[in-house]
């Protein structure tokens, strides 16, 4: 049975009435001793019963948002964890490429070439065509 969610509310409010209607006509019908019986097991499970009304709880708490907003927080978390992937991966990236940068810095700063041969433009094609032996 799908029903939209106006229709299911109306269902069940007619249910509800029918239902009523029912146990007051069967409730007309008891005795006055029974009557008064069921009466008094009402009033003793009523008696019983604790009323939580107005107490503010933490699970409450959450469990009212993560009802009434879960169409909202799931494509949320999904674009936060999506944007913490991205930069996490940023982030390792440029440790990685400043790990590289500095050990091709220590390599050069360790050798026994002044800086003016790395200037030379014919140093550089010496390393290419020595790179490609």
């Amino acid at each position: 049975m799908n029903q939209s969610p106006l229709n299911q509310a109306q269902f069940e409010q007619q249910f509800g009435l029918k239902i009523r209607h029912k146990l007051n006509l069967g409730n007309a019908a008891l005795n006055a001793t029974t009557a008064d019986r069921l009466f008094q097991a009402r009033q003793q499970a009523l008696s019983r019963h604790t009323a939580t009304i107005g107490e503010l709880s933490l699970a409450g708490l959450s469990r009212h948002f993560f009802s009434r907003g879960e169409d909202l927080w799931r494509p949320a978390a999904a674009a936060m964890a999506l944007i913490a992937f991205l930069v996490c991966g940023d982030y390792i990236m440029s440790v990685q490429r400043a790990a590289d940068l500095e050990e091709v810095d220590s390599a050069l700063l360790a050798d026994d070439l002044p800086i003016n041969a790395y200037l030379d433009r014919g140093f550089d094609t010496w390393l290419n065509s020595s790179g490609q032996r």
